[in-house]
């Protein structure tokens, strides 16, 4: 007011320049013409000649009968600080609100609404609270309580917004209120800023092309984000899943590789239904997926997701015209405070799904923290198992069985060798432990299983005389397993066998594993496949496994010759088992013999074959071509 009183119009309006006199007389024209109330921007000569930035309103004046009678200005000098806060808050693209406590009215700025992608115009609290994520929501309106009761300084508050097309967006708010005399909150304003991506810039690519889906720099990020959040918050967990397809190759090579995008994407498509809200799913890339569980309460919700995911991609998928079956292999982990890194979280979750498909596939496995503290040349070891079938240095050697009366080579167990690049020929007492213990028996076994059936067929058209059985060992989980039967089954077709060539061997302790083990050993006796006890005369062994599972052979574990008499360590115990079996018509076989004694005592209380160093060590496949084709026996 001070500036303008006792000064003349012309002195507030124009300018001292011809050419800024122009144009603000261009200007105050038409805002006198306009019949509607009308804002302008402009610098005002001050007292001192200085310039100020004001804002004028100008303002028609009618009389009772509407008429335009003149006009009046309202000139207001522009508070300079508040238009910078204004400027830089629209520069920094981040998003303004102002809560009315009052009337609980919530304006929001267009840039605020720009972050979660709505264009509504809706003034409630709702617009923000709601889409603010279930696991978040308690502690926002926690924080945001504890500031209006004057019990912080300031909100701040990092948390999730639902987007309207359904995706998360990291945010942080901050905000403070305006209070009256007495301290009772009045207004409470302030800006959110996204804080998804940290380290976005323009050209950064966070999605995977095919699928849309978060890429694997994406993910981790998100993952980081989640691990930052949970050593804030007291109790919170998530989880990571690291989702691998199971022969996915055998997709791309039988129908093509657009075939197995096309797979791919619909997977993706899938697994987004089995997931809960607020979870993140990613395709790191190849035939993985990622996913991050948020907000988990419980271990057993991972396995409630992941078994939705096995039953989600167990259902056939339609490609290319054909119908096509898959299956995943899963790794958990479960996150925790000494996980610092992203990448030590994925690597864990991979390490896990490595162990689910090592056990077969088609399973979860969870990661145990465990395996951090165990010896650092077993879990070398476990690394070079891991790479040994790809690396080919497995290798098969067979041990001859005998028959007694003939001295004729009546089978072949089939044994695995490892022929290590450092260690050499490793004996399997030094790896299959740890390949049982991991699952990595399963596809050892299946590579044996192949080679001993090729080498097999080509004895028997090299003319194998006689009566031969393949031999080999199956553990609980290859009988568990269930690609077992479908293994076999090829087996016998590829390579033109009877079932009653094939002769698997279990221990007493594989049989004790319950009904599924009954079950498994039913099916197997069903296609004709010959099924021997192996190791009997340890532990708790018993005769009754013979009946209850109907078994064609048993056979006297090695301990019973070694040591002792010229006969062995218990021959009577021997004699007594070759005698109730032969009462139930049981084949027998006698393992470990090492002297012509030993093989005379078997001879002399009627057992059927035996197998030791006194006939063969074993031999690899050509050393045992060579066994096959002696004339003469033992």
């Amino acid at each position: 007011a001070a500036e303008a009183v006792g000064r003349e119009l012309s002195m507030l309006v124009f300018p001292d320049t011809d050419a800024d006199r122009a144009e603000a007389r261009t200007e105050l024209r038409e805002l006198l013409e306009s019949q509607e109330t009308l804002q302008s921007l402009r610098l005002t000569p001050a007292r001192s000649g200085a310039p100020r930035m004001c804002e004028w309103t100008v303002v028609p004046l009618r009389d009772r009968k509407a008429r335009e009678v003149g006009n009046a200005a309202v000139v207001q000098e522009v508070d300079p600080l508040r238009d910078r806060y204004a400027v830089a808050w629209q520069a920094s693209g981040d998003g303004i609100w102002d809560w009315e406590l009052g009337g609980d009215r919530l304006w929001l700025s267009d840039s605020w609404r720009a972050i979660v992608g709505a264009a509504g115009k809706d003034e409630t609290p709702a617009e923000w609270l709601d889409r603010v994520h279930p696991a978040d929501r308690e502690a926002v309106d926690a924080a945001i309580r504890a500031h209006l009761e004057g019990e912080s300084p300031r909100f701040e508050s990092e948390h999730r917004l639902r987007r309207e097309d359904g995706s998360w967006r990291w945010v942080l708010a901050r905000g403070q209120a305006t209070r009256d005399a007495t301290g009772k909150a009045l207004r409470f304003s302030g800006s959110m800023m996204d804080v998804t991506d940290p380290k976005a810039g323009a050209s950064r690519v966070s999605q995977d092309a095919l699928t849309q889906l978060p890429n694997r720099t994406h993910f981790l990020e998100l993952v980081e984000r989640s691990l930052a959040h949970g050593r804030r918050r007291d109790g919170y967990r998530s989880a990571v899943l690291f989702v691998d397809l199971d022969r996915f190759k055998s997709v791309n090579e039988d129908l093509g590789a657009a075939a197995g995008d096309e797979l791919l994407v619909k997977i993706g498509e899938r697994l987004k239904t089995c997931l809960r809200e607020g979870d993140v799913l990613a395709r790191p890339g190849g035939d993985e997926f990622s996913i991050l569980l948020d907000d988990v309460k419980e271990a057993g919700e991972t396995d409630l997701v992941a078994d939705r995911i096995h039953q989600a991609i167990g259902q056939p998928f339609d490609v290319a015209g054909h119908e096509v079956l898959a299956t995943a292999s899963i790794g958990i982990a479960l996150s925790a405070p000494a996980y610092t890194r992203a990448e030590d979280l994925l690597l864990d979750a991979d390490t896990a799904m490595y162990r689910a498909k090592a056990q077969g596939g088609a399973r979860s496995a969870a990661f145990d923290a465990s395996l951090r503290e165990r010896a650092p040349q077993l879990i070398e070891l476990e690394a070079d198992l891991r790479g040994a079938l790809a690396r080919e240095e497995f290798r098969v050697h067979y041990l001859p069985i005998v028959d007694v009366a003939t001295g004729r080579i009546q089978g072949l167990e089939a044994l695995i060798r490892w022929a290590h690049p450092k260690l050499g020929l490793v004996s399997p007492d030094h790896f299959m432990p740890l390949a049982e213990e991991t699952g990595l028996i399963v596809p050892i076994g299946r590579w044996l299983l192949a080679q001993a059936g090729r080498e097999f067929q080509g004895w028997r058209q090299g003319g194998a005389a006689g009566e031969l059985t393949l031999n080999v060992n199956l553990s609980t989980r290859q009988l568990q397993h269930p690609d077992l039967l479908a293994q076999i089954d090829g087996l016998l077709a590829e390579h033109g066998l009877e079932p009653q060539d094939l002769v698997v061997e279990l221990t007493e302790k594989t049989l004790q594993h319950g009904d599924g083990a009954t079950a498994r050993i039913g099916e197997l006796r069903d296609r004709g496949v010959r099924l021997y006890m192996d190791d009997f005369g340890t532990a708790s062994c018993s005769l009754s496994s013979l009946f209850r599972f109907q078994l064609d052979s048993l056979k006297i574990d090695r301990s019973l010759f070694t040591g002792g008499s010229p006969r062995g360590q218990a021959p009577e115990l021997v004699r007594t088992i070759v005698a109730a079996a032969r009462e139930t018509g049981t084949h027998v076989v006698a393992e470990g013999v090492e002297t012509a004694d030993q093989l005379g005592f078997l001879r002399e209380v009627g057992c059927a074959a035996a197998q030791g160093f006194y006939f063969s060590p074993p031999v690899d496949g050509a050393m045992a071509r060579s066994l096959l084709a002696r004339a003469g026996g033992w």
